[in-house]
């Protein structure tokens, strides 16, 4: 079975990987997310920090075998989700999401 795994800064998702075996893909998400995760850091006070680098998160969970095909879903599925107003809330919370 692959895995999908999201790496996450707070709850701001940067990146996506897949992976099965040894085989594996990933992609950033658009440089939005990027600034918003810096944004968001700044604000939290926790730039240059290893209080920053500590808010690195990878959530794991398992996916279908083409991992192409789940690669591209998730990503696009994301940067639909999560539009330029959540990341504004998001950033404006130091990057943490309301529970």
């Amino acid at each position: 079975m692959a895995n999908l795994i999201i790496v996450m800064w707070r709850d701001i998702p940067a990146q996506v990987i897949v992976k099965q075996g040894r085989k594996s893909a990933k992609r950033p998400l658009e440089e939005r997310f990027e600034k918003a995760v810096d944004k968001a850091a700044m604000r939290a006070g926790l730039y240059g920090s290893d209080g920053y680098l500590s808010e690195w998160r990878r959530d794991t969970s398992s996916c279908g075998d083409d991992l192409e095909a789940v690669l591209e879903a998730t990503v696009s599925q994301i940067q639909t989700d999560y539009t330029d107003e959540r990341l504004a809330v998001l950033v404006a919370a130091g990057g943490i999401a309301e529970k």
